[in-house]
């Protein structure tokens, strides 16, 4: 898409700003996002719940994820944590998975004007495992200071997935832990939420701590967690 076809996409969705003048429409539009464990399975499960609460043509669900990509890949002017050597080829690579997630959003909005916009964020395990945990709290709000304004929504809510604790038995893990308590204080913030994915990656006697990814019958419940507190909030708004 070129940067005219993007600009021509940003004023047709302009129905997306929240305005106190602007008549109910009873849409809704959820943007999901993040890495391996934002699955379609998650999708699926997420969107078969908001759309028994709105009504299916009243809930839009999009989804644009990467797997294997920390949180520096969604934004352009990333500053990587003092002394981590991330290189200048692989900091060329900031911020390219932002450009097919908001096109797909504008897309998705085209014509259409909604009450509620809403961001669905499972993501953080890259950053955890590479030891970029320093710089995860001011990532994510220059991700969501940008989303609000390409998408003309400063209403914009967030519900972001805490990584689950899977390391949380690996000796060196100050980083995993850093990054979850980053994103309950994230998701702490007033109109945002989060969720708890602890009991969702298939631990049990065998494999106590689980895995860092979510077995099928998991993401089933997360879709479902996610979606439960989107609404929740929607509700509150």
């Amino acid at each position: 898409m070129t940067k005219h076809n993007l600009v021509a996409l940003i004023v047709l969705a302009l129905g997306l700003s929240a305005n106190a003048d602007t008549k109910k429409t009873g849409k809704h539009l959820f943007i999901l996002s993040g890495q391996s464990n934002m699955t379609g399975t998650v999708k699926g499960a997420f969107e078969a719940r908001v759309a028994k609460r709105f009504g299916k043509e009243n809930a839009v669900v999009v989804i644009r994820m990467r797997s294997g990509r920390g949180i520096r890949f969604w934004v352009a002017d990333y500053r990587q944590p003092t002394g981590r050597g991330l290189t200048e080829k692989k900091m060329n690579s900031n911020g390219i998975e932002y450009k097919p997630l908001i096109e797909t959003a504008l897309a998705a909005a085209k014509d259409q004007s909604f009450d509620t916009v809403s961001f669905i964020w499972m993501q953080g395990e890259s950053d955890a495992n590479a030891r970029l945990s320093e710089t995860y709290e001011e990532s994510f709000l220059k991700l969501i200071k940008q989303l609000k304004k390409d998408l003309g929504r400063d209403d914009l809510q967030f519900v972001i997935g805490r990584i689950n604790d899977y390391a949380r038995s690996r000796p060196d893990n100050a980083h995993w832990h850093r990054v979850r308590d980053t994103q309950v204080k994230l998701g702490k913030t007033p109109g945002n939420a989060w969720i708890n994915t602890d009991d969702l990656n298939g631990g049990d006697e065998k494999q106590p701590d689980g895995d860092i990814h979510f077995p099928k019958e998991g993401a089933v419940i997360l879709g479902q967690r996610f979606a439960d507190k989107a609404i929740e909030l929607i509700t509150k708004s």
